[in-house]
């Protein structure tokens, strides 16, 4: 099994919906960056954002392993594109350091991984892991996304209608 490179969002609204436990019970290796532990952490929990009081409990449990990215002129060639940041860049150097699947929302990130043939995967991709590993079921992974969308995260009606089929689609399989 490739390792799970976690970025910040995806830790954040799957969190915020109540789907922490997902985490835990995912068979994966899960791994991140300091600078990702630092901003969904540290930063949260200096906003008071209930999301990162979960997340520190899931760091301090072991949950993440937090890994350096190695290779620093690679990290330096990523971070020359224009609107990738810090975070995002670090997640895909580990990810192509570890053979890992980067797990990344952001639109510059996933154009940048798939640029220089790192695996990625959204958000979604851990709902539907879930799903495949019986940890949530298809209506309770719908409804993750619903309340993901209302509490901010984003995605085009066709990306919407397109995780909605996948997962009805798992279901189905089993």
């Amino acid at each position: 099994m490739k390792p799970l490179v976690f970025n910040a969002t995806p830790l954040i609204y799957l969190t915020k919906v109540g789907l922490s436990r997902i985490f835990e019970q995912l068979k994966d290796e899960k791994l991140t960056s300091p600078s990702v532990k630092r901003e969904v952490v540290d930063e949260g929990k200096l906003k008071g954002v209930a999301d990162a009081i979960i997340l520190d409990k899931l760091f301090l449990k072991g949950v993440f392993k937090i890994v350096e990215p190695k290779d620093k002129n690679f990290l330096e060639s990523l971070l020359q594109t224009r609107g990738l940041h810090v975070t995002d860049a670090e997640v895909l150097t580990i990810a192509k350091e570890h053979g890992g699947i980067a797990i990344i929302d952001d639109d510059v990130a996933r154009r940048t991984a798939k640029i220089y043939g790192i695996s990625y995967a959204g958000t979604p991709h851990i709902l539907a892991k879930a799903v495949s590993e019986e940890i949530v079921t298809k209506e309770k992974a719908k409804q993750a996304i619903n309340e993901m969308v209302y509490a901010g995260w984003r995605c085009s009606i066709e990306t919407y209608a397109k995780i909605m089929e996948t997962i009805e689609k798992l279901a189905k399989n089993r």
